[in-house]
């Protein structure tokens, strides 16, 4: 009768969240016609910063899941 714990649903929820995340940005920084020229030019910033800041984080990101996996090993 001891059930163990669903380690998989913390990730699940994780991913989710992170998915739920970059659709709000994607579609707040999306471009639509009624746009004007100063808007289209925001988003576009916008859109360049998620870029680079994606980038950035991205070594942090393999090193702290390199230190998962070398933990779990």
């Amino acid at each position: 009768m001891n059930e163990q714990p669903n380690d998989k649903q913390p990730q699940r929820d994780a991913l989710q969240t992170a998915r739920q995340t970059y659709n709000l940005f994607d579609n707040f920084v999306t471009i639509r016609e009624d746009d004007s020229i100063l808007a289209m030019a925001c988003k576009l910033l916008l859109r360049l910063f998620g870029i680079f800041f994606m980038i950035l984080l991205s070594p942090f990101l393999l090193i702290g899941l390199a230190i998962a996996f070398a933990a779990v090993l």
